[in-house]
C-alpha cells in the first residue's frame, strides 16, 4: 500500500487547538502559524494556507479569537479570547484520550516494523497516560 508522504495522522480539531494554543501565548499571524507548526512537528506536518486562513476566519466568527491592531498595513494578528481559552482547556481532556489511542496505534506500527524495544517502551508510556 503506497501512501502520500505528506500524510499525517492528526486527531480532528488538532489544528484549531494548536492555533488557540499559539494565540494564547502571544498575538500571532497566519504566516507565523504556518511557520510555527512545522517547527513543533519536526517538519512532519505543514498545514496549508487554505486550512489556516479558513480556520482563522471560522474561529473569529465563533468568538474563539480576537483580532488585535498591529499598525502594520495588511497584517492581521490574533489572540485567544476567553471563550477560546475555555475551549482549549476542555480540549485537554479529549487530548489525553487521543494520546492514548495514538500510542496504541504506534505500538501496533512498532510491532509491524519489528522493533520490539520501541513497542515495549510505547506500551509502558501508554499505561502511564491511561493512569494519569
Amino acid at each position: 500500500m503506497q501512501r502520500n508522504k505528506s500524510e499525517v495522522f492528526a486527531p480532528k480539531g488538532l489544528l484549531k487547538m494548536l492555533i488557540l494554543k499559539l494565540a494564547a501565548e502571544k498575538p500571532i499571524t497566519g504566516i507565523e502559524i504556518m511557520d510555527e507548526i512545522p517547527k513543533m512537528t519536526e517538519d512532519v506536518w505543514k498545514p496549508s494556507p487554505g486550512s489556516v486562513y479558513y480556520l482563522l476566519a471560522e474561529m473569529m466568527e465563533d468568538d474563539l479569537l480576537i483580532q488585535v491592531p498591529t499598525g502594520e498595513s495588511g497584517v492581521k494578528r490574533y489572540i485567544c479570547s476567553n471563550k477560546g481559552k475555555v475551549c482549549l482547556d476542555s480540549f485537554k481532556v479529549d487530548a489525553k484520550k487521543d494520546l492514548y489511542r495514538q500510542m496504541i496505534i504506534l505500538k501496533l506500527l512498532s510491532d509491524l516494523a519489528g522493533n520490539n524495544l520501541i513497542s515495549d517502551q510505547i506500551q509502558i508510556l501508554s499505561r502511564m497516560v491511561s493512569s494519569s
